[in-house]
């Protein structure tokens, strides 16, 4: 899909957000014993995506330049990549924060994964003027938890989705504290969010609402 028709899709996509705002669910609370390489009594906001959608039933994956690639996004995916800076500003009423940080699998190097991961968070790391962290590969869930839960600011990170568990394992989340144990498979719409104040952790996801059809 090309550029110009990739940001009339993205004007289309962005009505909904615009018209409907920003659900969520599921908010629980767990003990403050939780990340202990944040510093003690610190606040923290961790903030958990998926990669954008990714080839199945017939919809090809292209990189960005348009090449047919299978480790990158459909013209859904690059819709939403395309659309997130949309969603991460201040949203007090869903828990949604600016992030400081953003993070995304490496996708080079001897453990490279997908390309989907950096590239979903490309356009939204640009537009707030962040250097993406790439710096962490799948397999390495806890020491990426441990870095985000140190940050002094929001953090975002964007995963493969049956990994996420192993960083909300990592953050050492108790089951009680709400978050599902696994990633909905056919979900691309969620964000995660972990939310520590004043020692006490909670869990709210929130629907994106960002293109047609999300939930």
């Amino acid at each position: 899909m090309n550029q110009s028709r990739r940001r009339v899709l993205l004007g289309l996509a962005a009505a909904p957000l615009l018209l409907a705002g920003c659900g969520s669910t599921s908010k629980k609370k767990h003990g403050a014993d939780a990340a202990s390489a944040a510093a003690p009594g610190a606040d923290v906001t961790v903030m958990i995506i998926r990669h954008g959608e990714k080839p199945a039933d017939g919809a090809a994956g292209h990189d960005e330049t348009g090449h047919p690639d299978k480790s990158s996004l459909t013209d859904r995916g690059w819709q939403r990549a395309d659309a997130l800076p949309h969603l991460f500003t201040p949203q007090p009423a869903t828990g949604l924060r600016t992030p400081a940080k953003v993070y995304a699998a490496t996708d080079t190097g001897p453990h490279a994964g997908a390309h989907r991961m950096r590239e979903t968070v490309t356009p939204l790391a640009q537009q707030l003027g962040l250097t993406l962290d790439l710096t962490y590969a799948e397999s390495q869930e806890a020491a990426l938890a441990g870095a985000a839960a140190a940050q002094p600011g929001p953090v975002l990170i964007c995963w493969e989705h049956t990994r996420i568990p192993a960083i909300v394992k990592a953050l050492a989340l108790a089951p009680d504290a709400g978050a599902p144990s696994a990633w909905p498979g056919d979900r691309f719409d969620l964000v995660w969010v972990f939310t520590r104040t004043a020692g006490v952790w909670s869990f709210q996801q929130v629907n994106q609402h960002l293109l047609p059809g999300d939930a």
